[in-house]
């Protein structure tokens, strides 16, 4: 007999091949934390992702999490073409790419100065969140989690020294669609300091169906904007000033 676990994944599989958006009425919702990462994971094997990288943050209680991070992944003069009907949002983001794996630990857990010794770059990153269930403004987390936390893809931005984390308050995020300005502020991460969520998954109390952090994939720590709604579809520009800008469309 089928599990809550096997139906979500099987639905959001559906979902991603078919890019299309599934009823949440429909949808089964994870018992906890590790039945949505069991789901994310059985995701990840029927679409033959790549593990390319994940998402991070801190879950309430201080439980770290992750998603992955599929993509697609794109670059500046890029479009993003998303599901008919999805909701999107733009977050601009920090990123680190590691440049050797870095194997749990327990009981003797990686400091920030080792987290950043394991990569070979930092950078700036636009993601796109699309969820695959339509709807989703009032989701249950687990049911959020098991979607990936509504990863749709990832705009890779240039480089930029580690430093950029130590005061990112010091930034300023703006996102224009079609000209309208969306969004302009400080830059502002929920845990202060951006590479708080990367070293929490680094220090995860125990390995989990997504495995280990390896060499080459690209961790993403979180917005430092919100989640930007965009009200339509269309050319978008997302400033991290004074560091750069990146420009692509939404379809």
């Amino acid at each position: 007999m089928a599990t809550t676990i096997d139906t979500l994944a099987e639905a959001l599989t559906a979902a991603r091949r078919g890019h299309s958006l599934v009823d949440i009425s429909t949808l089964p919702v994870p018992a906890d934390i590790d039945a949505a990462l069991a789901v994310q994971a059985k995701v990840q094997r029927a679409m033959g992702y790549a593990d390319a990288g994940l998402k991070v943050s801190i879950a309430e209680g201080g439980r770290p999490i992750a998603a992955p991070m599929p993509g697609p992944y794109l670059k500046s003069g890029d479009t993003y073409r998303s599901a008919h009907g999805a909701e999107l949002r733009v977050e601009i983001e920090l990123a680190v790419r590691l440049g050797r794996d870095m194997p749990l630990r327990p009981g003797n857990p990686y400091t920030r100065a080792e987290l950043i010794e394991h990569c070979d770059a930092a950078l700036v990153g636009i993601e796109i969140v699309e969820s695959r269930i339509a709807d989703w403004t009032h989701v249950a987390f687990p049911l959020w989690l098991a979607d990936a936390l509504g990863h749709g893809g990832y705009f890779v931005g240039p480089e930029v020294p580690f430093s950029i984390f130590d005061d990112v308050r010091s930034l300023t995020c703006t996102v224009e669609l079609d000209g309208d300005v969306l969004y302009d502020r400080p830059a502002e991460h929920a845990n202060g300091d951006p590479l708080v969520t990367a070293l929490a998954w680094a220090n995860r109390p125990a390995e989990t169906p997504l495995g280990g952090l390896k060499a080459g994939q690209i961790i993403t720590t979180g917005s430092l904007c919100g989640g930007v709604l965009a009200p339509t579809l269309g050319p978008v520009i997302a400033r991290l000033d004074p560091i750069t800008a990146i420009s692509f469309a939404l379809a």
